[in-house]
């Protein structure tokens, strides 16, 4: 028992170091916010994602006149003299 005593006295005061360096760090991120910042930072990338979305579908669509038939030859017979 007595060759043991001394591992566990450091392995005791080794746990108690790392949880109040933990709490420490979790004190220090609640304080600033980090947790709301973010939840709205993954708010605001969702929302940005559906944006995105929605201009690439635009952009399909306006890509789509553009290259039909019907406005070529619109284009062509404008640029008549």
């Amino acid at each position: 028992m007595d060759d043991i005593t001394p591992v566990l006295i450091v392995a005791i005061v080794f746990a108690f170091v790392s949880f109040s360096v933990y709490l420490k760090y979790r004190t220090e991120r609640f304080r600033h916010g980090v947790d709301d910042l973010e939840s709205n930072l993954q708010r605001e990338n969702q929302q940005l994602r559906a944006k995105t979305e929605g201009l690439e579908k635009r952009i399909e669509v306006l890509e789509s006149i553009v290259t039909t038939r019907d406005f070529q030859l619109k284009q062509e017979i404008e640029s008549l003299p």
